[in-house]
Order: C-alpha cells, then structure tokens, then sequence
C-alpha cells in the first residue's frame, strides 16, 4: 500500500527544472528539455514516441554518432525533461517547443528523426517551418509514426477517461504498466530486456510524470488533425518512412497512406519488427537510414 500512494503523491506535485544537459527555451512558458548531443557533422534531431525517451535510440544513435552530430530530446514530460502540472501536452504545444528548440539552438540542414508520437510532432514541425527560408529542416525521416485520425490502443483509451487513468496509474505498479505497452509495442516478446523495461519504467516513478502521461493520452489526436492531414501533400522536403511490418499500434496502412501523401517520399517496410522497429530489428533499421542520409549529402 505504501508504493501505492507514494505513486498517488506525483500527480500534484511539480518537477524541479533541470540544468544538465539542457538548455532554457524561449517558450511563453520557458522548459529546460533534457537533452543528449554527441558527434560532429549534419545534425540528426531525434523525437521519442509515447511514454518513451531518448533511450529508445540507444541502438543506433551510438553508430549514427560516429559521422553525424546527434541530439536525442526527452519531449515535454518524458524522460528527464521537466513535466508540470499543466494541461499543455498537445501535440501542437510539442510541435512549440520543438520548433523553438530548433530555433534557440541555429540549428541548420537539420535531419529530423521522429518515432510515433515523435514523428506526428516532427510533421508539425516540418509544416510550421516549411516557409521559413532557408528551411531549417532539409529531410525528414518518420518511423512508425501517428498521422491521421485511428484507432487507439487499449492503453491510451484507459488514460483517457479519467478515474480510470488515476486508478490504473497508481494501482499497476510502474514496471508492469511498461511491460504490458512494450508486449503490444514489440513483434518479438523475447527481444524485450530487463534493461529496456527499467528504461521505460523509472521515469514514471519521477514527480509529474502520470500526469503527463494521463495529458499527453487525452490529447494525443489534435483536434484539428484533418487540416493537419490535408496539408501533408505540402511537404517537399525528402522523407523516409520506416514501419514495422507487425505494428499493432500504429498500422501499416498508416504508412502507406502517409507515402502516398508525401510525394518525395520512400517507404521501406521492416519485416520483423512491431511497432518500435528501432529497438527490435536495429541492424535493419539503421541500414536504411544511414542509406538514406548518405544519398542526401
């Protein structure tokens, strides 16, 4: 019962700014977004899914690092990022931060990389910066990523509806609430590790981490997403689409109405991964993108 209610206490509680590794955005509500940037070259920006964080690129910053310069960004409420006890977890107020991450920092010929909710924010992104001249962003690279109105999983529709969200996030305990999405999330059940769980895990244990979550779950489609959706056919920059071919979350279908919309697009199909192909089948995914910034010099 103790575990219980300590898990209760996070959700009023506001978490403390941080200064490692971050920088102080200029925002109408300024966050210092942690952040990771290692390695020299053309800039790949990475954007995490739902629940996630920059952990999830472990398997392929590390070699992309080695003749790139990659920055891996924890979203507003995830990971080691601040998470406040506010309502603005849209994917629009993301898209904000995102943008003026961008903008803070100079950053230029910019590859953005995003997974899931991760990828939806980086459309955004590449919509809202699609006039400034130069464009800061020069490619796009999408993975498995939220476009159009579906579906939702059985764990996103609890978060929204909101006793049911407070019950479920303080009476499952943190480890198995993350083992159960990764068991939807994953193709391979025996490809999840101790180690991926924790990484999952622990930032739920942070203060205003379930009530980011609970935010982020209730916003998670834009109200406005079939304006969103119509204005894809916008997007010239070139985009690499990459979908788990088993992906229970967000479907392949998804993908391949996103290819048909972006017209400089690809659209390369992972056999055996799910929906997080950059965890599952890393070999095979870090392939292809090296594949496709290398043809964009």
């Amino acid at each position: 019962m103790i575990f219980f209610l300590s898990s209760c206490t996070l959700f009023n509680q506001k978490a403390p700014m941080l200064t490692a590794g971050s920088r102080a955005l200029s925002t109408a509500t300024p966050l210092n977004l942690h952040f990771a940037d290692r390695g020299k070259g053309k800039t790949l920006l990475f954007l995490h899914g739902f629940g996630a964080n920059s952990y999830t690129w472990t398997k392929v910053s590390e070699t992309l690092s080695q003749n790139y310069r990659v920055i891996l960004l924890d979203l507003k409420g995830h990971g080691a990022s601040p998470k406040p006890n506010d309502n603005a977890y849209s994917l629009h107020d993301q898209a904000e931060l995102v943008t003026a991450f961008i903008t803070e920092n100079s950053l230029e010929d910019l590859t953005l990389i995003g997974h899931s909710l991760g990828g939806g924010i980086a459309l955004l992104v590449a919509l809202k910066l699609d006039s400034k001249v130069p464009n800061p962003i020069s490619s796009l690279i999408l993975i498995d990523t939220v476009a159009y109105s579906q579906p939702l999983p059985a764990f996103i529709k609890i978060l929204r509806v909101p006793i049911l969200a407070q019950l479920s996030v303080c009476l499952v305990p943190n480890r198995l609430q993350a083992l159960q999405v990764l068991r939807l999330a994953y193709h391979d059940y025996d490809k999840i590790t101790n180690d991926t769980i924790d990484a999952y895990s622990t930032p739920l244990a942070l203060p205003g981490a379930h009530h980011a979550l609970i935010e982020t779950a209730k916003q998670i489609i834009p109200q406005d997403i079939e304006d969103i959706s119509s204005r894809y056919g916008t997007i010239r920059i070139p985009t690499l689409l990459l979908w788990g071919k088993h992906d229970r979350i967000v479907p392949l279908e998804v993908g391949e109405r996103l290819h048909h919309a972006i017209s400089n697009s690809d659209l390369v199909v992972i056999d055996d991964a799910g929906h997080i192909p950059h965890e599952e089948a890393p070999a095979v995914t870090l392939q292809a993108i090296q594949k496709f910034l290398q043809a964009r010099p």
